[in-house]
C-alpha cells in the first residue's frame, strides 16, 4: 500500500465517521424535540385546565377571589421588602 492509497483511506474513513456522527446527532435532534413538543403539549393542556378551574372558582365566589388576589399581593409585596 503505497502514501496516496493510505490517505485515500483514512480520508475514506473520516468522511464516513463525519457522516455517521452527523445521522447520529440528526437522530439525537429528532428525539429531543418531538419530547420537547410533547412536554409543550401537556404543560398546555395543564395549564388550559388549571384556567378553567381557576375560572370557574372566580365565577362561583368573586369576593372571595378578590380577597385571595389581595393576600396574595399583600405576602409579594412583604417578601419583595424584606429582600431589598
Amino acid at each position: 500500500m503505497d502514501a496516496a492509497q493510505a490517505k485515500e483511506n483514512a480520508q475514506q474513513a473520516g468522511r464516513s465517521m463525519q457522516d455517521n456522527l452527523a445521522e447520529g446527532i440528526g437522530r439525537v435532534q429528532d428525539r429531543l424535540e418531538e419530547r420537547f413538543r410533547r412536554g409543550a403539549e401537556d404543560a398546555q393542556s395543564v395549564f388550559s385546565s388549571l384556567n378553567d378551574e381557576f375560572g370557574g372558582f372566580v365565577r362561583e365566589s368573586p369576593f372571595l377571589a378578590i380577597g385571595g388576589a389581595f393576600a396574595v399581593g399583600y405576602l409579594i409585596a412583604k417578601v419583595a421588602r424584606a429582600f431589598k
